[in-house]
């Protein structure tokens, strides 16, 4: 059987105005460009078949290839044969893509907003999330080398799944009964009429937070739940937190440097098909840190905590596993 492993990689994450507004560092495309370089390298080095790439305004693929060299891949490298609408709907259909392709695994370069776009279609295929982005929670801050060798030890199914693969959690916005939309991470009730500027670092906005996870050590939203409560990413449950002035204040680190207190009328955990119903109208709502849908004062919308999310790959499990089973050795 043929072994394949998919490379979607944003051009854009990790350039939004939080790195006006905080103290973010920036990855310029120059960065990515060496990071994706490095998971080739590591994907091609496990004996992979074919990897595949995400075509985009930059030509991420195509530059790190090139400062490889082709007839040094073992590997068939190939770019996605897909029109570029210069949008996230890219990586959502290179997603979907891919699928059509059997590819055994799927490699994201970027940040939380790129792997919820991907994760849109990606439906079984195993994830390895590599960050780039601002305040990311969902991917992890790894050695893209590792990053690759995960990946093409995951799609040659060199392991069992059971061990190191496992399914996340994920918030399915519903409007009047039907799913329209998904979070990863985070849905966040912004008191605005437009979506504007997509990037959030305005407390005094925010009226409601639903998400999968809260961990003190993260940066942003979740950070303020994670400091009452940490959940983390194999917790089934989520939180719940309204904002206001309350008996309950916290520091939290909304945003790269930027420390500030946050008052709290009212917080909860979640259980697995708890639902939230957005009761300011009309909003905003942003999907995992960025403005995506508005709230018609008409509009019946709930937030749902679902156990039916991508599956992740964990990075460190599988590499030593693979160690400890002799693969490396001659």
């Amino acid at each position: 059987m043929v072994s394949k492993v998919g490379i979607i990689a944003n051009p854009a994450s990790g350039k939004d105005i939080r790195r006006l507004v905080g103290y973010a560092s920036i990855m310029d495309n120059n960065e990515k460009t060496s990071q994706l370089r490095r998971i080739i390298m590591g994907v091609d080095a496990i004996g992979i078949d074919e990897i595949l790439v995400m075509p985009d305004y930059y030509g991420l693929g195509e530059r790190a290839v090139d400062g490889i060299g082709r007839e040094k891949l073992n590997a068939r490298f190939s770019v996605l044969d897909m029109p570029i609408s210069y949008t996230s709907g890219d990586s959502t259909r290179a997603a979907a893509l891919m699928g059509e392709q059997d590819v055994g695994c799927i490699v994201t370069l970027g940040g939380d907003g790129t792997n919820r776009d991907v994760a849109k279609k990606s439906g079984d295929i195993p994830l390895v999330p590599v960050s780039t982005g601002t305040n990311n929670v969902f991917p992890a801050m790894v050695e893209a080398t590792t990053a690759g060798i995960a990946a093409g030890i995951t799609a040659r199914k060199l392991l069992d799944d059971q061990d190191v693969i496992k399914i996340q959690k994920r918030l399915a916005v519903i409007n009047d009964g039907r799913e329209i939309d998904m979070a990863l991470i985070d849905v966040v009730v912004l008191n605005q009429l437009f979506t504007g500027a997509r990037a959030i670092w305005e407390l005094s906005e925010i009226r409601q937070i639903i998400c999968t996870r809260a961990e003190p050590i993260n940066l942003g939203m979740t950070a303020i739940g994670g400091n009452i409560h940490p959940i983390g990413p194999d917790d089934a449950q989520g939180m719940y937190l309204r904002l206001g002035n309350g008996h309950l204040k916290v520091k939290a680190a909304v945003l790269p440097g930027v420390v500030q207190e946050v008052g709290i009328q009212e917080w909860k955990l979640l259980e697995p098909g708890d639902e939230v119903m957005v009761n300011h109208k009309p909003s905003v709502i942003a999907l995992d840190g960025e403005r995506e849908l508005t709230v018609k004062d008409t509009d019946e919308v709930k937030i749902r905590l679902q156990l039916d999310g991508p599956p992740v790959v964990d990075i460190e499990k599988t590499v030593r596993a693979a160690a400890e089973q002799g693969f490396f050795r001659n």
